[in-house]
């Protein structure tokens, strides 16, 4: 691994080392993996399962000495073809073994919301020391001039790609090389579906099935109710996203190739968007976001409905897909030998896909109209002038347009079509996108935030108090006290956590409080809008930043649980006595 990082991730490695002894130390690994690899399957026992557990090594086996063979068949350059074949084997071995390692840390006794912390902790420090790579970045000397200072902003942009944010200090398209630009875009598939996820889906493609203690894990990451489902769940995540993701690419493409002109890779620019977009990250190749391209299409058309099914939810996008099965098999030529049974039930919503599909339509509309109206009613003052990326300045249609995506981007997305910053939109619309940005996405989503389902069942607990009812009750059916509490405590604890960074950076910057308030809410909500404030902030004010981010991916309660240990339960009960409320 580290003769990859050194001859890979720096421009000039020979003049640190030699590179032939750089592809000595390769060979030698891959030769002590074939090895080590055919004497284990010399001396086991039950060698039928160890071919069927260990079929990728031998396929990478195969595949790697039919490739050296056919180049020297054929008089290429065998040399070079030798070295990119033992390279590429031990990169695909070492994502291999570490979903493997992953695997096995899983099932172990590790605590659900501990695996979770930690999981997005390896990642963010493994995408942190391949950002620090000279090879990266495209400027030079980022080590001779304050190197603690780009540490730490490779650790923020990590942080922010793994968290699914997109808040930077770095331009991603400027700053980052290509190299640099798929490390990001890794970092940000790998953290907005989980590295759990992957995991999990690399295990059931060695055939593994996943045990008990590994369903629970994902249970609790996904947010899912039935434990015997988790494997099915886990399968269409992976394929939906990448069938969602492809499309999304595909149709994206020729607004790039348009806009680009000659550039050498814009299919790279629609999958990095496209990808981005699903996944609720906000980054963008375009120090601008999306702003050049609001008059096209695509940006109405396809970025936002990515950002919408990204931001609803695996569980909710599954049950979808149940019911839209269902219906098909309804529709289906019927079998002369079941025309006589009954026909089967059709499948109704759970509550809470109900509830997020309410709760987010909602959401959606409400943000756009107030946004809308709020820009209109500023935009007919006199005396104004107004820039013309600003909503301002636009005509009815387009600012409905740009009102409706920023409601839409603004619960977690982080893309913007018009300018952001102080002068650009009222207090008043900077306040409405912090509300939307707090209450963020859906449970077991790419989103951050609080969640639709918390602010709903906490303004379900108010109404059922307001009407002196004993239960919180939602389209016929009731939830459970310990859900109230959770949400109360979510809320809370996200209300808590808000206003202690806000306090930090009050006292760390020299900013405006609604600038300080905005990135600290689109921080936490991991959206990644930003009034300009980020690439101005001090030391202090980017480790700020990156605690929110990391709490506001991983969830407050979720933290905190897995800070505070094992659970503990009393034996007992104190007598109950009223208290004056209200």
């Amino acid at each position: 691994m580290v003769s990859l990082a050194v001859e890979r991730g720096f421009g000039h490695p020979e003049r640190y080392i030699s590179i032939r002894l750089l592809h000595a130390v390769q060979a030698v690994a891959v030769g002590l993996f074939v090895v080590w690899r055919i004497e284990q399957l010399w001396t086991v026992v039950d060698r039928k399962r160890y071919l069927r557990d260990h079929w990728l090594d031998f396929a990478l086996i195969v595949i790697g000495l039919g490739v050296l063979v056919v180049a020297r068949e054929l008089f290429l350059a065998a040399g070079t073809i030798y070295v990119a074949t033992i390279q590429v084997f031990l990169g695909v071995q070492l994502i291999v073994e570490a979903f493997r390692f992953h695997v096995a840390v899983s099932a172990a006794a590790l605590p659900p919301p501990r695996m979770l912390v930690v999981s997005f902790l390896i990642l963010i420090v493994a995408g942190t020391a391949l950002l620090m790579l000279p090879k990266a970045t495209t400027f030079d000397n980022v080590y001779g001039r304050m190197p603690y200072k780009h540490a730490l902003n490779c650790l923020f942009t990590a942080t922010s790609a793994t968290c699914v944010t997109g808040l930077v200090v770095y331009d991603t398209g400027t700053d980052f090389s290509l190299f640099g630009q798929v490390v990001i875009l890794v970092l940000i598939q790998l953290g907005g579906l989980g590295i759990m996820i992957f995991g999990s889906v690399f295990g059931l493609l060695l055939g593994q099935q996943l045990s008990v203690r590994q369903s629970v894990v994902m249970q609790d990451v996904l947010s899912h109710q039935t434990l015997g489902e988790i494997g099915r769940l886990v399968r269409f995540i992976l394929v939906a996203t990448l069938a969602i993701e492809a499309l999304g690419a595909a149709v994206l493409y020729p607004m790039f190739v348009r806009q680009l002109g000659d550039h050498p890779y814009p299919w790279f620019y629609a999958v990095f968007h496209a990808v981005s977009a699903f996944c609720n990250a906000g980054f963008s190749l375009h120090a601008d976001s999306l702003i050049r391209y609001r008059g096209v299409w695509q940006v109405y058309g396809v970025v936002m409905p990515l950002i919408v099914l990204g931001g609803l939810g695996f569980p909710v996008l599954y049950d979808l897909g149940q019911r839209l099965a269902a219906r098909l098999r309804m529709l289906w030529p019927a079998n002369p030998e079941r025309l006589h049974r009954p026909a089967p039930r059709r499948r109704t919503l759970s509550l809470h896909s109900r509830i997020v599909l309410v709760s987010s339509a909602a959401l959606l509309v409400v943000g756009a109209v107030l946004l809308w109206a709020g820009e209109s009613v500023r935009a007919s003052s006199a005396g104004e002038t107004w820039r013309p990326d600003q909503m301002a300045s636009m005509t009815a249609g387009p600012r409905a347009l740009a009102a409706v995506f920023q409601s839409v981007s603004a619960r977690t997305a982080g893309f913007n079509t018009v300018l952001l910053d102080p002068g650009s939109l009222s207090p008043g619309s900077h306040f409405l996108l912090c509300l939307l940005m707090f209450v963020g996405g859906s449970p077991g989503s790419t989103a951050g935030g609080v969640k639709t389902v918390t602010m709903t069942v906490m303004l379900l607990a108010v109404l059922a108090t307001l009407k002196r009812r004993g239960n919180v009750e939602a389209f016929g059916r009731t939830i459970a006290p310990q859900l109230v509490r959770r949400a109360a405590a979510i809320i809370t604890l996200g209300i808590a956590l808000l206003s202690a960074g806000v306090l930090l950076l009050c006292y760390s910057e020299s900013a405006p409080l609604l600038d300080v308030l905005f990135e600290s809410v689109s921080a936490f909500g991991t959206v990644g809008l930003s009034t300009g404030l980020t690439r101005h902030l001090t030391e202090l004010g980017r480790c700020v930043i990156i605690v929110l981010m990391f709490a506001g991916r991983i969830g407050p309660l979720t933290l905190l649980i897995a800070l505070a240990g094992r659970e503990r339960a009393a034996r007992y009960d104190y007598p109950a006595e009223n208290v004056i409320m209200g």
